[in-house]
């Protein structure tokens, strides 16, 4: 019988995942996951810039920034409709003396 190494994968599909299309080498993922992880850290850290209440050089984690985003939205879209509702004051005490939410430095 010659049918005893047939149960073998190819050598083309050594070192792949399992699931993972063909052609595409084990590293190619890798560095298309590493490039996606990097867009998605610089997103989140260009998000946290725009927020007036968080000092510079503050560590947050993703959900601290997304809760202070819409938090920050939140208060805009307020200060909006006051501001339709009352015309000629100020957009709200957001940037007084306190944080929207307690920062770890």
């Amino acid at each position: 019988d010659s049918a005893a190494g047939s149960n073998s994968c190819p050598p083309s599909a050594a070192g792949q995942r399992a699931g993972a299309p063909p052609g595409r080498p084990a590293a190619a993922n890798a560095a298309r996951e590493r490039s996606r992880v990097q867009t998605l850290r610089h997103a989140f850290l260009e998000l946290q810039k725009t927020l007036p209440s968080v000092p510079p050089d503050t560590k947050l984690s993703k959900l601290d920034v997304l809760l202070l985003a819409t938090t920050y939205i939140a208060h805009l879209t307020r200060s909006l409709q006051d501001e339709e509702e009352s015309p000629g004051e100020g957009l709200g005490t957001l940037r007084g003396d306190g944080y929207l939410h307690p920062v770890k430095v």
